[in-house]
């Protein structure tokens, strides 16, 4: 179950990232493919060259250059010189003590004079030297005829070891690197310089040529320098002995022309250029690598692919959660992923190519930025056919003039020129419209600031900045007086300034005004991105209501005197006379009695139409046994059962209540329903609680009442005892319905209640009042 949960959610985003992320794993695989072939591989080599002064080794001083120069020739004559002289020279290096010595000379053919070849033969014996092998490069060689050239057999068995020297160029002529062994398979023949430095071949990887012939173990050459890095001395000078003995001891000798046109010359990557080097100072360079062991290393297809793809993997997640930063991300990926190949090569002696990756963040920002665009583009078409879609309004203007289009403009250019210029009216007529609204509006940001305000507000609120001022909306409400303990209501988790502002201020212009709040949110699952604040006037209001209630107070104080007096005479006169008072008297008295209760009736209407409730926690079993209490001496005069049932549980639910008002609005119930019931009957106060509501009953065993005549109680105010028997009332301060029921519909009403009831003619009422647990 909840792998497929987790299926269900990541199937929809797999598949919009479906197609980018095949493409993440086939550009790296095209890039590592493209990274052999001429192009990125030119650009890879020109990266290499500019960085190899970072390795560039120190030239060992037990390496010696006998270079055949111009001045050699000149002194000893035209070149090829006889095998007399060669063999001259290595009885001087053999008697100075040289270690060893590499002939960089094709010695293949037998000399003018076979005893110089004699003579050669026996100076090769006083000391180790080694013979170069030529490769043989004809395109279909002779039957029989050799892989390679080998020097006379009379100078190869003399000789100490015999290798290849074949300086094999990149695709652009430039030698960066040997081969360790070369060959037709089976035939390879090891490069010279192995046996000369005494090591065997790294063996790495091996290709092969179209001929089949095998390269194997590529040794990349850290180049010391120049021409001339490693010391060199003239051909001529050790062959006169002008070269002290103790220059020549033990060191490693290596003769070959370093004159252009005599000998091996190529072009090599020296000091981030390049520039011609002979041959043999090639040589000296790969036999001190090899002496040192130092060696430049390279990943292979599985590495350069890894090279490749993390870059481009790290700027995609990136780019994916950097919204507006993609050039700035890419360039700081290829400046890490340049850096991280300089530190490799430097510290780490491998060589990590860093043009290819660079190509492929290149692509990936121009494929990014195209599908930016392209996404943006369909995003404003679609928008713009969601404007287009939208109903004109009872209240929008005719869409204004749009700006002339090119020739050969595109219907989603023409559609959303049309969206853009009927959003522009509609905001005109929406700022229009606001500014003429009687009713003060104010606009403010998410943190309360105010940002637009119309007219109608700076005439209720003079004090208002400028809306370029951006003035707080607590700092303008501060000097003015709450004239309300509620808070200005808003859906939703307002912010914390809102929670600061009441309903109803009074300002230093004596005007009431009562604050309304509004969220402003693109969407209904969106965080607000500012509120509406209406300001309306309730000053006509609040004056009329002043002046009702001083009415009802003096409407209620000449109804109450009269009736006072009426009752203090027909008292007087039962004192003076002695004698019980008259039917007359009597039914006068009555009347003014109930004049009495009208009067306080209606003040409690008027209460409770107009009056300020105090809602505070109130615990329902208090309530109910409070109320039980008021009534049980009326109903015990009557001869009424009054019965109260609350549950030990329900009895501690608090409820948010005006306590007072909620209790008078039940006695009046259980007033009328005690008056109703004849003597030996039941009254019944009931209180029921659920999760939402509380329901208190009010339920009597008296004469009842039509179905029609309830209704008309439930929905409107009626006279006394409607439908019911018209039983006189004598006791003093019991109220009937009418005012009375009018009184508890108010009181429930503005605790967000309602009342209910049901009745029968001869089966009593029953009166049902829901209350919600929380408003």
């Amino acid at each position: 179950m909840s792998l497929h949960r987790h299926l269900h959610r990541y199937l929809p985003r797999l598949r919009t990232l479906g197609p980018a992320l095949v493409a993440l794993l086939l550009l790296p695989a095209v890039l590592t493919w493209l990274a052999q072939r001429p192009g990125l591989e030119q650009l890879d080599l020109l990266a290499y060259d500019r960085a190899l002064p970072l390795v560039a080794q120190t030239p060992s001083s037990d390496i010696l250059v006998v270079a055949i120069d111009e001045t050699s020739l000149a002194a000893l004559g035209q070149w090829p010189w006889s095998r007399a002289t060669h063999a001259e020279l290595l009885e001087r290096l053999a008697g100075a003590g040289a270690r060893s010595v590499m002939l960089d000379l094709l010695l293949m053919e037998p000399g003018d004079y076979a005893a110089d070849d004699r003579r050669l033969a026996r100076a090769m014996a006083e000391l180790p030297v080694y013979l170069p092998l030529q490769a043989n490069r004809a395109p279909q060689p002779h039957a029989g005829q050799d892989d390679f050239f080998a020097p006379l057999p009379l100078l190869k068995e003399r000789a100490r070891g015999v290798g290849h020297v074949e300086l094999l160029l990149d695709a652009d002529g430039i030698a960066r690197s040997l081969f360790m062994r070369i060959g037709p398979p089976g035939n390879d023949e090891p490069y010279i310089g192995l046996q000369i430095a005494g090591v065997g071949p790294p063996h790495s990887s091996a290709t092969s040529d179209g001929a089949g012939w095998r390269y194997a173990d590529p040794l990349r050459i850290p180049f010391a320098g120049p021409q001339g890095s490693y010391r060199t001395v003239s051909y001529v000078h050790v062959l006169r002995g002008e070269v002290a003995p103790e220059f020549l001891r033990d060191k490693i000798v290596l003769v070959g022309s370093t004159t252009p046109g005599l000998g091996d010359q190529v072009v090599a990557p020296i000091a981030g250029h390049t520039e011609p080097l002979a041959g043999v100072e090639v040589h000296a360079n790969v036999i001190d690598q090899l002496m040192h062991k130092r060696s430049i290393q390279s990943p292979g297809w599985a590495g350069i692919y890894a090279w490749i793809a993390l870059p481009l993997w790290l700027a995609a997640w990136f780019l994916r959660r950097r919204e507006g930063m993609d050039l700035a991300i890419v360039s700081a990926v290829a400046i890490t992923w340049v850096l991280g190949s300089m530190a490799s090569l430097r510290v780490l002696h491998w060589w990590l190519a860093p043009a290819t990756p660079l190509v492929g963040l290149l692509v990936l920002y121009l494929a990014w930025s195209w599908q930016r665009q392209r996404s943006q583009l369909r995003y404003l078409q679609q928008r713009a056919g969601q404007l287009q879609a939208l109903p004109s309004g009872a209240f929008e203007l005719p869409s204004s003039e749009v700006q002339r289009q090119p020739p050969h403009a595109s219907p989603s250019n023409r559609a959303l020129d049309h969206a853009i210029a009927r959003m522009v009216d509609l905001q005109v007529l929406a700022d229009s419209t606001i500014q003429a609204m009687p009713v003060g509006v104010l606009l403010c940001d998410a943190q309360g600031r105010i940002v637009g305000s119309n007219d109608a507000a700076r005439e209720l609120l003079p004090e208002l900045a400028p809306s370029a001022a951006r003035q707080d909306l607590i700092a303008l409400l501060q000097p003015l007086q709450p004239q309300s303990r509620a808070l200005a209501q808003v859906s939703g988790t307002p912010p914390a300034w809102i929670g600061q502002i009441h309903a109803e201020y009074l300002t230093k212009h004596q005007r009431h005004v009562q604050l309304l709040v509004a969220s402003v949110a693109p969407h209904a699952t969106q965080a607000p991105s500012g509120y509406l604040v209406a300001l309306a006037d309730l000053t006509t209001e609040r004056r009329a209501q002043r002046q009702r209630e001083q009415w009802h107070r003096f409407l209620s104080h000449d109804l109450r005197n009269p009736q006072a007096n009426i009752l203090a005479l027909i008292d007087l006169e039962a004192l003076d006379t002695g004698a019980d008072a008259s039917p007359l008297a009597a039914a006068v008295r009555r009347e003014a009695l109930r004049t009495l209760e009208l009067a306080e009736t209606f003040l409690d209407v008027s209460h409770a139409w107009t009056g300020n409730y105090r809602f505070a926690p109130a615990h329902l079993g208090a309530l109910m046994l409070d109320v039980h209490d008021q009534v049980l001496a009326y109903a015990n005069r009557k001869q009424v059962a009054l019965v109260l049932r609350v549950s030990e549980h329900d009895e501690e639910i608090e409820l948010n209540a005006d306590a007072a008002l909620l209790a008078r609005a039940l006695v009046n119930l259980l007033n009328n329903a005690i008056r109703h019931s004849p003597a030996g009957k039941t009254v019944q106060l009931c209180l029921g609680v659920d999760a939402r509501e509380v329901t208190i009953a009010v339920a009597d065993e008296g004469e009842g009442m039509r179905e029609d005549a309830l209704q008309r109680l439930l929905s409107a105010p009626h006279e006394a005892s409607v439908g019911r028997s018209s039983g006189e009332t004598d006791e003093p301060g019991v109220r009937s319905h009418g005012l009375g029921f009018e009184f508890v519909r108010t009181v429930v009403a503005r605790h967000g209640g309602t009342v209910d009831g049901h009745a029968a003619p001869g089966f009593g009422a029953t009166f049902c009042i829901t209350l919600p647990r929380e408003r």
